[in-house]
């Protein structure tokens, strides 16, 4: 049973979904862009928590740290929004709840975002991230990759990416309601339909249409549930039971466990897309964070 704030929570977004789902079709993408960071920018932080922008030549992000964090670990996160929106400043609070919750560091990226910058331009931003952690100290076992929504995608991708290279691969990675099928074939985008309070298939063809060609949506890279995902490192998947995107989140985590990938498949039930982003709100999303921290701590470290 849903608590209380959930519930109020689920009619809010329910009462409000015609005005939102008319605002992200019908409103010019850069004021999307402008309204959205507007309203995160001084979002309520957890306590010990501090920011700092990184700006430097192949790299934008933020580092959201606590003051007692681990020093060995490092969470590298990429932004939910499509593909199209987000920054670190709109994922800041969500961020800091992880962060807070784990006491290990984190890297959100600010990847190029599309329509300006298409595929590959987020996932080799996000390569980059990888590779600038890794020139900072970080060992790759030290580096847990996690992201929500579209950002997710970009976190499978990311693997299938730095496998297809024989790159040394991280311990583990965290995905929530991940975007993995571009080609829109879930079975959750019709079964949910009437169900969802967030998202819409227009929204999603929305997404698919500003980030890659036609030709590319069964692209592995785009669509990582296409790729190949033998000897991928252990996955955290979080999903609410009522959004579109859930059979994307439950195909990964079948396709994965059939290899052999080491897969923890939570599915929220009365839940929606990303709903982790209401914590400090409501005792889901805590709790759900509370699961994420305990996932991260839960990878060894390699013996120096």
């Amino acid at each position: 049973m849903l608590s209380n704030e959930a519930l109020c929570k689920r009619e809010e977004l329910i009462r409000n979904y015609a005005s939102n789902i008319d605002f992200v079709l019908n409103t010019p993408l850069h004021e999307q862009r402008r309204i959205w960071e507007e309203g995160a920018m001084n979002a309520p932080l957890p306590e010990n928590i501090s920011t700092e922008i990184i700006d430097e030549e192949g790299i934008s992000a933020e580092w959201v740290r606590h003051s007692q964090a681990e020093s060995r670990k490092v969470i590298l996160y990429l932004h939910g929004g499509g593909n199209s929106q987000g920054s670190s400043i709109t994922h800041r609070k969500l961020v800091a709840h992880i962060v807070h919750c784990a006491k290990v560091n984190a890297l959100t990226l600010n990847y190029s975002l599309a329509p300006e910058n298409p595929f590959p331009a987020g996932l080799m931003d996000a390569k980059y991230a990888w590779q600038w952690l890794l020139a900072q100290g970080y060992r790759p076992d030290e580096i847990i990759p996690g992201g929500d929504s579209s950002g997710g995608g970009l976190v499978l991708s990311l693997l299938l990416l730095l496998k297809s290279e024989n790159s040394p691969l991280p311990r583990a990675g965290f995905l929530l309601s991940p975007m993995l099928d571009y080609t829109l074939s879930g079975a959750s985008i019709s079964s949910c339909a009437a169900k969802d309070p967030v998202i819409c298939i227009e929204d999603l063809r929305q997404t698919v249409a500003y980030y890659c060609s036609e030709a590319e949506i069964a692209n592995p890279l785009v669509s990582p549930l296409y790729g190949d995902l033998t000897g991928l490192p252990s996955l955290l998947i979080q999903t609410g039971s009522e959004e579109l995107l859930l059979d994307d989140s439950v195909r990964l985590a079948k396709q994965a466990t059939e290899v052999g990938v080491n897969v923890q498949i939570e599915v929220w039930n009365g839940l929606w897309h990303v709903f982790q982003s209401s914590a400090g709100k409501i005792p889901e999303a805590n709790s759900a964070i509370r699961r994420i921290a305990s996932f991260i701590h839960s990878q060894p470290l390699e013996t120096v």
